[in-house]
């Protein structure tokens, strides 16, 4: 493989809530733009990463197992990629789900202070939303416009047709679930520590997604504490970010990985599968290198 092959290495589908397509489906779109390479990430999720795996056959596109993570950092929600996980080991699974557990448990708090900050949404909106699934806040805001007093809602008119817009489930999460707004809730089940200690136990390579809003101070405590690479390149970061990341990356000796976090247009409108700067397959050698020296 040349270093003119492109990869996408941030990819959600319908394992995470707010995933849009199919493993088959991204699998499909990858190939019509001639991806060479390509991961799930989905959150806090593996269950379509065996079907990943066969359509990688199928397509003659590489898989890389891979998922992300939520951590807790000083109050910060921070998301770990975790590429090359033995996403079979029966240990990592049952972590895995005591995560989503409390991803549950976070969801139905969370619910409970949008209702005492008079938004018009229940439980059975929520489930509807989520299918089964950990809601994040995608599935919140679908649920919350699910019914007609929520789409007449002032609070909700900016992500309808108003300034939030743009990216209304993006900028919903911003609004209410990040640090420091109304209904952030720490998910105090898996310090960052732990998250990174976890993912190399079980054979994978941490590397932080979107790191834009973790401060560089804070990135290298990460760094001390095992994380193995940034995701310098994505559609969170402006292209002075990608490169600033691209940098503080190397002048740390860590990897740097590039993704999309392609959701499907109708959760992230504004983002395209593959469209991220960087995205070079020399990347996945470097993964690979990074996986053997584990």
């Amino acid at each position: 493989m040349t270093s003119k092959e492109k990869v996408d290495l941030h990819i959600h589908t319908t394992a995470s809530s707010d995933g849009q397509h199919t493993p088959k489906e991204i699998f499909q779109m990858a190939k019509a733009i001639d991806l060479k390479a390509i991961t799930f990430s989905d959150h806090n999720s593996v269950s379509n990463l065996d079907e990943g795996m066969e359509l990688s056959l199928i397509f003659d596109i590489e898989f890389i197992p891979c998922f992300e993570l939520n951590t807790l950092f000083e109050e910060m929600d921070l998301h770990i990629l975790g590429y090359y996980i033995d996403y079979k080991n029966s240990a990592f699974l049952r972590w895995l789900d005591e995560i989503q557990e409390a991803k549950h448990e976070q969801a139905e708090k969370r619910l409970s202070i949008l209702k005492s900050l008079d938004f018009t949404i229940n439980k059975q909106d929520l489930d509807t939303a989520a299918k089964g699934m950990v809601p994040s806040g995608a599935t919140f805001l679908q649920a919350l416009l699910s019914r007609e007093e929520g789409r007449n809602d002032p609070k909700l008119k900016p992500y309808i047709d108003g300034a939030r817009s743009e990216s209304p489930a993006l900028n919903f999460y911003k609004d209410y679930f990040k640090k420091d707004k109304p209904a952030f809730l720490p998910l105090d089940v898996c310090s960052i520590e732990m998250g990174i200690s976890k993912i190399k136990q079980f054979g994978g390579v941490p590397v932080q997604a979107h790191p834009s809003d973790t401060g560089d101070e804070n990135i290298v405590k990460l760094i001390d504490l095992g994380l193995m690479g940034l995701e310098a390149f994505s559609s969170y970061h402006t292209p002075e970010e990608c490169e600033h990341f691209h940098h503080l990356a190397s002048d740390n000796n860590i990897l740097y990985t590039a993704g999309s976090d392609f959701h499907g247009k109708k959760i992230k409108p504004n983002v395209e599968l593959g469209a991220v700067s960087g995205n070079d397959y020399e990347i996945v050698e470097r993964l690979k290198d990074a996986r053997n020296r584990l």
